[in-house]
């Protein structure tokens, strides 16, 4: 059971990391678009990292409670299965925060190095949620639950049969009807199957 955790919490560890890697590879090319206005639009950037993040998220940890219900796996899944997932998964950076946290250099520039690094890159995706609520220890340990939230709400999603595409209206239910067959002791059905013998007698031959 618990390699079974740990599996489920580095999926979600390589969902952050898949959208950390894209935020950094384009994060140049946002430095030279905003230019001196960098600060200013970086939580707007690190939004957007954060959406695509939730897709891959979502969609993963979806698929991971449909696929964990079904009784010939016999994992025994449960509700909140995605919550400790989330948490194992973003236990990492949790502890990279806590020491960030706990060294201080006597010099300012490296103490503001840290904290650059820690916020604009390792948190890129969750910046903006820093960036809101201020940069403050409450700050920081509200944007660390975000990701185990969410992964509690996707896999919750997954194994209540929730989709998220039909409730936000955004796919279409196809149902299909089957044509019903006419018992043999109908009066409808002898009459047709009359008229098709009638018609074949009257087939001429060749």
């Amino acid at each position: 059971m618990l390699k079974n955790h740990i599996k489920g919490g580095l999926k979600i560890l390589g969902n952050y990391a898949a959208a950390l890697l894209i935020y950094v590879i384009l994060l140049y090319t946002f430095i030279a678009i905003t230019g001196e206005n960098f600060n200013k639009w970086l939580p707007v950037y690190s939004f957007i990292m954060f959406i695509l993040m939730i897709l891959m998220l979502y969609t993963d940890l979806w698929h991971l409670a449909v696929k964990e219900k079904r009784p010939q796996y016999e994992l025994n899944p449960y509700p909140l299965k995605g919550l400790v997932l989330g948490l194992i998964g973003f236990l990492p950076f949790i502890i990279i925060q806590i020491v960030a946290y706990l060294i201080n250099f006597e010099e300012p520039v490296f103490n503001n190095l840290k904290r650059a690094i820690v916020d604009n890159i390792l948190l890129g995706p969750l910046y903006f949620s820093i960036s809101l609520l201020g940069k403050t220890t409450i700050a920081y340990i509200i944007t660390s639950l975000i990701i185990p939230v969410l992964s509690m709400v996707a896999y919750m999603a997954g194994y209540y049969g929730v989709e998220l595409r039909k409730l936000l209206g955004l796919k279409k239910e196809v149902t299909y009807e089957r044509k019903q067959e006419l018992s043999p002791w109908n009066p409808a059905k002898q009459e047709a199957d009359q008229a098709n013998k009638k018609r074949k007698k009257k087939r001429p031959k060749v």
